[in-house]
């Protein structure tokens, strides 16, 4: 990766509104080269998309939870509740795990009787055979971007 790319990868990790132009200030070329390079980069694969970051709190999505489950190791059991786990809208990460337990679920639900609910559903999924929820208590930090960033960076 060049170092113009870097830098114009940095700048829209640190804010991907801002200007084309104002970008091209800052890493110290001309507008069109960086929507040139911009452009690059997504038909690379290397810029996936340009989202908004939300608030779940103000959607009333107070609390945050991860479960751990363990599974029947099957592969059929393990692609039907995959399909099933990514089409529930309070799951917004799901993992699969090497070591002690099969796959960590992210979710954000209201309060702690939609956190029982959901727990109850994926009991119910053919070849879940335990779980383990951990509540959120306070989240200190929460930037998955802060790596690449980090990495970036460097050079």
């Amino acid at each position: 990766m060049r170092d113009l790319d870097k830098r114009i990868l940095v700048q829209l990790i640190k804010d991907c509104q801002q200007p084309v132009s104002k970008i091209a200030e800052k890493v110290g070329v001309t507008r069109q080269t960086v929507a040139k390079e911009i452009k690059q980069l997504k038909d690379s694969g290397m810029i996936n998309s340009f989202t908004v970051k939300l608030n779940p709190e103000k959607f009333g999505l107070r609390t945050k939870a991860y479960i751990l489950m363990r599974e029947d190791p099957r592969s059929e059991f393990r692609k039907r509740n995959e399909e099933i786990l990514k089409r529930i809208h309070q799951v917004s990460g799901f993992y699969r795990l090497f070591g002690e337990h099969d796959a960590i679920l992210e979710v954000q639900v209201k309060n702690s009787e939609e956190l029982t609910e959901l727990v109850k559903r994926i009991h119910k999924l053919k070849g879940v055979r335990e779980t383990d929820t951990l509540i959120v208590h306070s989240t200190v930090k929460d930037k998955s971007e802060d790596p690449v960033e980090g990495l970036l960076e460097e050079y």
